[in-house]
């Protein structure tokens, strides 16, 4: 398996953080890779143009999305909480999203 691309990863970030605490970004990068169980090879790949870590960069890319959207809530700098609109978007039972739901209020 390779690291999904920012969408697929949506819904993994989301229930990361479901239990309604703040939770550190590393956390989240954590239990999302538990789920999807990656490989200590597909978390080190690093983008060729950006130099940027692939997998570290589009959870980054996720919880933007979820935090411009409402989802989510920036409680510090990198750390994060659930917020109303989440708990909605886990509630209604669906198994994926795409950038412009989770980003669009």
């Amino acid at each position: 398996m390779s690291i999904p691309k920012v969408q697929p990863l949506l819904m993994p970030v989301l229930r990361a953080i479901a239990d309604g605490t703040e939770h550190e970004v590393t956390e989240i990068r954590e239990r999302v890779k538990d789920e999807l169980r990656l490989t200590d090879g597909e978390l080190k790949e690093i983008h060729p143009r950006s130099g940027l870590n692939v997998y570290v960069n589009r959870v980054a890319f996720a919880l933007a999305y979820f935090n411009m959207g409402k989802a989510i809530t920036k409680k510090r700098e990198g750390t994060y909480q659930i917020a109303e609109r989440g708990n909605a978007i886990l509630a209604s039972g669906v198994s994926d999203l795409s950038i412009n739901e989770a980003k669009d209020a």
